[in-house]
């Protein structure tokens, strides 16, 4: 099957819609294509290899306070005890669920799909060049006053 951006591009958002809504019930608002990313906070970047049979990348650049927000409504309790690997280990999680669920939604319902394990690292916008292409697709995803940007990459 010939996996082309444009097409999918929507079952990527909805699964984030949907991920966003059942683990953490947040509302996507609004979802924009972009050209570039362009974000001045402090971020984390989960990204999730696709292996088979869409071959690719996706990842989420979510700021530090809208992580941690996250990882309160996941698990509750005490702000003062969420530390970075609790927000790592929740945002790949969250990466994990998210690409499982675009691949299910574009993947026929008679092969299988794989991904590789997500990985979640400190964003810094000088080590991604990601621009807008026939290959990479990006979003902003807004969330009442916050931004999440989403990136999907075809290899």
């Amino acid at each position: 099957m010939n996996y082309e951006l444009d097409q999918i591009s929507e079952e990527l958002t909805e699964a984030i819609s949907e991920s966003f809504e059942n683990l953490f019930f947040a509302d996507i608002e609004q979802c924009v294509s972009v050209n570039e990313i362009e974000t001045e906070e402090e971020a984390l970047i989960v990204s999730v290899d696709t292996i088979a049979p869409f071959k690719g990348k996706v990842g989420l650049i979510i700021d530090k306070e809208m992580s941690e927000e996250i990882v309160m409504e996941m698990v509750g309790g005490d702000f003062d005890l969420i530390d970075k690997e609790m927000i790592a280990d929740a945002l790949s999680e969250i990466g994990n669920t998210i690409v499982g669920r675009f691949l299910s939604k574009i993947v026929p319902e008679d092969e299988e799909f794989s991904l590789g394990f997500p990985e979640c690292i400190k964003w810094n916008p000088n080590d991604y060049n990601y621009k807008s292409s026939e290959n990479c697709k990006l979003f902003d995803l807004e969330l009442e006053d916050k931004h999440v940007f989403c990136v999907l990459n075809k290899d």
